[in-house]
């Protein structure tokens, strides 16, 4: 038979009123009730691309879906504002990688219906045709109302 040895930690009076509370509510010591608090953490990290040594915490894929909209967005507002700078070329790359984001949002993760996704489209080919600050007043209001809807 083991000995369990014990030491004592220093915790704000606040953490120890929600432990003693979920000790209670729960039916168990408050080590359990740590115990499982540190289990939890610990299941969030992961290795990072394979490598023991790069912790990282794990993430929900929304948010990833909603970095790579707002990056698309971002890139294709600079190319339109500084458009005498770009090719057409990149211009047009850039807006069918937004494309690709609104198809990704529509088909994969359904948080945009097929109609909203295409007069999305037409509106960011509009403003990149003919950039007013009227047009992009509304196109921000639906970006952001997408971003939200990615990550709520």
């Amino acid at each position: 038979m083991t000995v369990t040895e014990w030491g004592a930690i220093k915790v704000p009076k606040r953490l120890l009123q929600v432990i003693d509370n979920l000790k209670h509510l729960e039916g168990v010591p408050r080590h359990v009730i740590v115990a499982k608090a540190i289990q939890l953490y610990m299941a969030q990290l992961e290795d990072v691309g394979g490598r023991g040594h790069c912790k990282g915490r794990k993430h929900p894929r929304k948010i990833w879906y909603a970095w790579k909209f707002m990056l698309s967005y971002a890139e294709f507002r600079v190319a339109v504002k500084y458009k005498r700078y770009l090719p057409k070329k990149v211009r047009e790359e850039l807006l069918k990688y937004l494309e690709y984001n609104l198809f990704v949002l529509r088909d994969r993760i359904k948080v945009i219906t097929p109609q909203e996704a295409k007069e999305l489209y037409l509106m960011l080919r509009e403003y990149a045709e003919n950039p007013s600050n009227e047009l992009l007043y509304k196109l921000n209001d639906m970006v952001r109302d997408v971003w939200m809807r990615i990550l709520f």
